[in-house]
């Protein structure tokens, strides 16, 4: 796979964090603005990313504070490409628990209608059943066609951040 170098411009440190947080770099909440500029940058081209350079003016730099900042984000993009990583594996499981159930429970809810029963206890327990079969099947199908691609999206972007080198780099 080809990797390349992007850069973001800053016009200083706080740009890469929330607004709404007071505590210190190390400490602080990436922003959403940061975030979805990175996302940006990545998703034009399908290479993986060998530096993730940070533009700043020279004289709004310090080397104690990007050094924290660095750090801060290497760990928050393996953070959340391991929780992506392992919240797939446990999907896939669900998921197919949950369809199986689903599918389990219509088939249950099939035979009990061929009886054609006049107990008022099995007509009961075939009223509650198809409806949750139905909705354990489509949610499960829901889960597989739709809301994986979003997951696969993350996972696919932390991944490749979670592998790049961070560094600042001064505007010329």
């Amino acid at each position: 796979m080809l990797t390349r170098d992007i850069s973001i411009w800053l016009d200083n440190y706080d740009d890469i964090f929330s607004d709404f947080d007071p505590r210190p770099y190390s400490e602080r909440v990436l922003s959403d603005d940061f975030l979805t500029e990175v996302r940006k940058v990545c998703k034009e081209k399908e290479e993986g990313i060998n530096e993730f350079h940070l533009l700043l003016p020279p004289n709004k730099r310090s080397s104690e504070t990007e050094t924290i900042i660095v750090k801060r984000l290497q760990a928050h993009f393996k953070k959340n490409y391991h929780q992506y990583k392992q919240y797939n594996q446990i999907r896939r499981k669900k998921i197919s628990f949950i369809l199986f159930t689903g599918m389990a429970l219509m088939l249950w809810a099939s035979y009990l209608s061929s009886l054609n029963s006049r107990n008022l206890l099995l007509n009961a327990l075939l009223i509650t059943i198809e409806p949750s079969g139905w909705f354990l099947a489509w949610y499960g199908l829901d889960e597989i066609f739709y809301k994986s691609k979003e997951r696969k999206n993350e996972l696919q972007f932390y991944t490749i951040v979670a592998k790049s080198k961070v560094s600042f780099s001064s505007i010329l």
